[in-house]
């Protein structure tokens, strides 16, 4: 079947993509409608496209994109390229192309380029990317604070190494956060970065009912500026300074909110909702980091408390009694020798020496616990001989310390090792009397065993267990932390055997 000329035409003036001929000078023979459309923003000095026009003329700033393609098609061989990049003064267009010679005589005497306009599906990809990546940055740096504010390190540090992040996830140049006071008047600032000197010094510390700030702290909502430098309510050093755009929230924990997070951008391009999102979802992690802080420094300091409460009462128990005793034992000894009954008053001579020596063993007891710990300075071996060397043998107690084997621990396991090992030899010290205490530690492949014998008055465990005295209850809770085994012998004057035993493997096993 022969297709009329006519039909060809129709086809050719009807395709959806431009369609244009060039004979081998790159001077243009044919176009259809959508070709003329399509470059009609190329040459905008070009008022009409009609055939003859060069390829320079047409094209002013794509022939140099065009070129290694038509040389391909020049030289007899067809050439196919999708989303080639071209840009006109004030424009980018994007082109899948088809470059095809023209044969006449078995020669190429032209170009046949087939182009189609898939700018706005190239931009549309391109915006759907940003958004992806965007999305998956501001993602991350939610991920990574949280991972911040999980480390156990100080405020300060959790704090300037989230906003650090925050801000770089919301392409902010300058940010700070402030904290209230515990009794919610002022806001301090905490942290800062990239803020002018002028600013940090007018925002160091400032009222909570400040009118920029105080609807943050009382609304909860999020407070979105295009530019500072008109904002009637801002401090003068933040309108007179070269900080623009500004986005701030609220940080909130269940108690009430506790700062505000604040990010600032040096340029007049204003936070978009997902960067309030963003800023909104930190500021409720570094809130959660602020918040534990506080309650770890309140724990800390009801556990000072303690701690003096459990001096004062052993300063108490012990050492006023003893104190106390040595009053009534030298009064006692001063009217007998004043009657000349000296073997009462050597009797009396005695017990004196013997109640200051316990005395005495009680206080570098107490001295020696409120002594910072040294298990972190010098390991668990030279721990248990420092405590040997300084309590038990000045006490006048011959103390011996063997150790088989090595073998490195956790931090976890030779805390709750030194602190059995301190309960039993305490116990040895204040309540068994004893002189002789021996104490083996073997550490070999996956084994860990704890031996501390005594030669003191000994004591029933079953009766002590009910009891909970001599911290038996303590120790036996560390253990079963550790799945380790705790077996304490003992009977009245044959003193006491108390044996642990640890597998580390099988604890951390255990923990996981």
């Amino acid at each position: 079947m022969e297709v009329s000329a006519g039909l060809t035409d129709v086809f050719f003036h009807r395709m959806p993509m431009g369609i244009a001929i060039f004979d081998t000078s790159l001077r243009l023979q044919r176009f259809n409608p959508t070709w003329e459309s399509y470059v009609e923003g190329f040459a905008p000095d070009l008022d009409t496209v009609v055939p003859g026009l060069t390829l320079d003329v047409l094209l002013p700033e794509g022939k140099g994109v065009l070129w290694p393609y038509l040389q391909r098609a020049l030289a007899g061989e067809t050439a196919v390229e999708d989303t080639l990049r071209l840009t006109t003064q004030d424009a980018i267009f994007y082109w899948n192309a088809a470059f095809t010679p023209v044969m006449a005589n078995g020669a190429v005497n032209g170009v046949l380029l087939v182009v189609t306009d898939v700018t706005r599906q190239v931009l549309t990809q391109q915006l759907l990317e940003r958004h992806v990546a965007d999305r998956t940055r501001k993602l991350s740096a939610l991920y990574e604070v949280m991972a911040i504010a999980s480390e156990p390190v100080g405020l300060e540090q959790i704090l300037q190494q989230s906003l650090a992040k925050v801000l770089t996830a919301v392409r902010a140049q300058a940010g700070m956060i402030q904290l209230l006071n515990p009794s919610g008047t002022h806001l301090h600032l905490a942290v800062q970065q990239g803020l002018p000197t002028a600013v940090t010094q007018a925002l160091a510390t400032i009222s909570s009912h400040d009118p920029f700030f105080a609807p943050l702290l009382q609304e909860g909502l999020p407070l979105v500026l295009r530019g500072l430098a008109t904002a009637p309510h801002a401090l003068p050093a933040l309108r007179q300074s070269d900080l623009y755009a500004y986005a701030g929230v609220q940080m909130y924990v269940k108690s009430g909110p506790v700062g505000i997070l604040s990010a600032f951008r040096l340029r007049q391009r204003p936070f978009s909702k997902e960067d309030i999102a963003l800023l909104d979802s930190v500021a409720d992690q570094i809130g959660a980091a602020v918040e534990n802080a506080r309650l770890r420094k309140e724990n800390e300091r009801l556990l000072v408390l303690e701690e003096r409460n459990r001096l004062a009462r052993e300063l108490h128990d012990a050492i006023t009694q003893s104190l106390y005793s040595l009053t009534l034992f030298a009064e006692a000894n001063r009217r007998f020798a004043l009657e000349g009954n000296l073997s009462r008053s050597a009797e009396y001579a005695t017990l004196l020496g013997d109640t200051a020596r316990q005395a005495l063993r009680e206080m570098r007891l107490l001295v020696h616990n409120l002594r910072p710990s040294i298990l972190e300075q010098v390991g668990l071996v030279r721990a248990i001989q420092q405590r040997l060397d300084a309590v038990e043998r000045r006490a006048g107690i011959h103390a011996t310390f063997q150790v088989h084997g090595e073998l490195s621990l956790p931090a976890h396991i030779e805390e709750a090792i030194f602190h059995i090992s301190q309960e039993a030899l305490n116990n040895a010290l204040k309540h068994a009397s004893a002189t002789e205490v021996h104490v083996s530690l073997l550490l070999q492949d996956d084994l860990v065993q704890l031996v501390i014998h005594d030669n003191g008055c000994g004591f029933e465990p079953e009766k002590q267990q009910d009891s909970g005295g001599l911290g038996l209850v303590s120790m036996r809770e560390r253990v079963a932390l550790l799945n380790g085994t705790l077996h304490i012998t003992s009977s009245k004057e044959k003193g006491t055997t108390l044996t642990l035993t640890l597998q580390p493997g099988k604890e951390t096993a255990g923990r996981e």
